[in-house]
């Protein structure tokens, strides 16, 4: 789930049709399924032995929220009949390779009267026979080899650091949520603070959404999917401890710190820390600036200041870069007698970053 839907975005993937997505029982009794929105993902489950009334009660909180169930990996009437998920599923897939023929018409019979307008997918369709056979049987829909072969998206991971995931994940599970927290620990990881943009897209599901700081990104989500989104980063991507991962964290939160100094008390002030942490992210994710920024809902103010240098944004940008390079004659003249005022306030900034617990701080 983290991967192809908080990764990529099911939209991105599927389109406007469903895509199924295999999932544990237990990740819906934790609640994770709500990291994404029902539309468009279908939740595929086997169920070899009979769920728990903790299990039940929470599929079916899942169905009444507009979740849908795939019932997957059907082979025997007798499991069938006992299926808990049944009434629930929007789908019943039944394999071929394990469901004896003479029952396949009984298995559609019960799965269609326990479940009114559930559709009966047959499983394992690998030759034309058995898709002829299948016809004959009244299968609704048809899945295999037969029809179509997989087809593998790769791209480089966008891996987050665990340490920033379970900082939010701390910080979502108290009894008060405090968002200037939450903005602070966002705002001293880029590479979570990008996951958290990269989120509001696939949680926007084809709705024009543009996001101009990590506050507004915050309130879009909403608590609940960002807690699960916290668990899902923590427990799932790649860790990103390597020198240069580390190195490329702490100067986006440096720059992001600068920003914020340059800023403040501008209504651009937090505009400046999204165009701050997403700076460098080419070089973090080791992939071209202008397609990493089409993964985000970012607006177009923010993007010009990234991609162009334009705007009081980009100027903001280009005066932290000129810093790190004690360029003082770029500094002449993008800050004139400020040179080493700017210096300072950079080497402040790089101290704040790099030392535990600190974070940008909001500027409410």
């Amino acid at each position: 789930m983290e991967r192809v839907l908080l990764q990529w975005g099911m939209e991105h993937v599927v389109g406007d049709t469903f895509g199924l997505v295999n999932a544990s029982p237990s990740l819906v009794r934790r609640g994770l399924h709500r990291a994404m929105p029902p539309e468009g993902m279908i939740l595929e489950m086997r169920e070899p032995e009979p769920f728990d009334e903790a299990t039940v009660a929470a599929l079916q909180e899942a169905r009444f929220e507009g979740y849908h169930f795939a019932l997957d990996n059907v082979g025997r009437l007798a499991d069938l009949e006992r299926s808990q998920l049944l009434p629930l599923a929007s789908i019943v897939k039944i394999e071929l390779t394990t469901a004896h023929d003479l029952e396949i018409p009984r298995l559609i019979d019960v799965a269609r009267h326990r479940s009114p307008g559930v559709l009966v997918v047959a499983e394992k369709v690998e030759a034309v026979d058995d898709f002829k056979r299948c016809v004959e049987h009244g299968f609704d829909l048809f899945q295999g080899y037969y029809l179509a072969e997989p087809e593998v998206l790769r791209r480089p991971a966008r891996p987050t650091s665990g340490r920033a995931s379970v900082a939010l994940g701390e910080a979502l599970n108290g009894s008060g949520i405090d968002v200037d927290l939450l903005e602070s620990i966002v705002a001293s990881d880029p590479s979570l603070a990008f996951r958290l943009l990269a989120a509001v897209n696939a949680n926007a599901f084809g709705l024009d959404r543009d996001v101009h700081s990590l506050d507004q990104a915050m309130a879009l989500l909403g608590h609940e999917k960002l807690r699960c989104l916290a668990e899902l980063l923590a427990s799932t991507t790649e860790t990103v401890d390597e020198p240069r991962h580390v190195e490329q964290v702490e100067r986006g939160a440096t720059r992001a710190l600068m920003a914020v100094e340059l800023l403040r008390g501008t209504e651009l002030e937090r505009s400046g820390v999204t165009v701050a942490l997403l700076s460098n992210a080419d070089e973090f994710y080791e992939s071209p600036l202008a397609e990493l920024l089409g993964e985000l809902p970012v607006t177009d103010e923010i993007r010009a200041a990234l991609l162009h240098g334009q705007g009081r944004l980009g100027i903001t940008l280009d005066i932290i870069r000129a810093c790190e390079r004690r360029d003082l004659t770029a500094l002449g003249d993008l800050a004139p007698g400020r040179e080493a005022e700017m210096c300072d306030l950079l080497d402040i900034a790089r101290r704040r970053a790099t030392t535990p617990a600190t974070g940008v701080p909001g500027s409410r």
